[in-house]
C-alpha cells in the first residue's frame, strides 16, 4: 500500500498543534498589570522594613558603644587591682590630657560608636581606680585627687536622638565596683542611679 506523503496523520496535527500552543504559552511574559501589583507589593514591604531596619541598625550602635565603656571599666579594675595603683578612666577626649603623667594610668575609653548627631554622650564622669578594686570619681587633676567615698551614681548616658523609643543607654558605677547598664527611653538617665522606667 503506498502512503501519500502529503496526507497529515490527525494524531501528529493534534501533537504538534498542542506542542504549538505550550511553546506558545512558556514564552508569554508579564502584563502590566500584573507588574504593577509586583510593584506595589515590594512598596508596601520596604515601607514596612525601612524603619525596622533603622531602629535596629542604631539600638545596635547603642548597645555596642555601652558595652564598649562597660569593657574599659572592667579592664581599668583589673588593672589597678594588678598594678597596686591608680588607674583612670575616661569616657571622652579631654580625659588624657587631665590625668597628668605619672598620676595615674590612663585607660582612654575609646568609644565605639560614638559619632555626633548620631550617637552622643553626655554626663560622662571620669573615674580612677584604686589598688583596691573601688573606683572613686576625679575631684582634681594635677595632681590627681579623688572623691573619700567609692563612686555610686551614672557614668555616661550614651543616646541619640534618631529613633524615639529605648534610645538612651545609662552606664553605672555601683558601690565603686558593680558596673551596670539599663535602657531609657525619650529621657535622661538618672544622676543617681536607675529610675523605675530604666530597664
Amino acid at each position: 500500500m503506498r502512503i501519500n506523503p502529503h496526507r497529515t496523520n490527525p494524531f501528529n496535527a493534534t501533537a504538534h498543534r498542542r506542542g504549538g500552543q505550550t511553546r506558545s504559552r512558556s514564552m508569554r511574559g508579564f502584563t502590566i498589570i500584573e507588574l504593577m501589583i509586583t510593584l506595589v507589593v515590594a512598596a508596601i514591604l520596604l515601607a514596612i522594613a525601612i524603619p525596622s531596619f533603622t531602629y535596629l541598625t542604631v539600638s545596635n550602635k547603642l548597645t555596642t558603644s555601652a558595652n564598649s565603656l562597660v569593657s574599659n571599666l572592667a579592664i581599668a579594675r583589673m588593672a589597678a587591682i594588678k598594678r597596686n595603683a591608680d588607674v583612670g578612666v575616661c569616657g571622652d577626649n579631654t580625659c588624657s590630657v587631665n590625668f597628668p603623667a605619672g598620676s595615674a594610668t590612663v585607660i582612654h575609653a575609646g568609644i565605639s560608636g560614638i559619632q555626633p548627631g548620631v550617637i552622643d554622650i553626655k554626663s560622662v564622669k571620669h573615674i580612677a581606680f584604686g589598688a583596691q578594686g573601688l573606683g572613686y570619681e576625679v575631684t582634681s587633676t594635677g595632681p590627681l585627687t579623688k572623691a573619700a567615698a567609692p563612686y555610686n551614681g551614672l557614668i555616661a548616658d550614651i543616646y541619640t536622638g534618631q529613633i524615639s523609643s529605648n534610645n538612651h543607654r545609662c552606664v553605672y558605677l555601683n558601690s565603686g565596683s558593680v558596673v551596670s547598664t539599663c535602657t531609657e527611653s525619650n529621657a535622661n538617665c538618672a544622676l543617681g542611679g536607675p529610675s523605675g522606667t530604666c530597664q
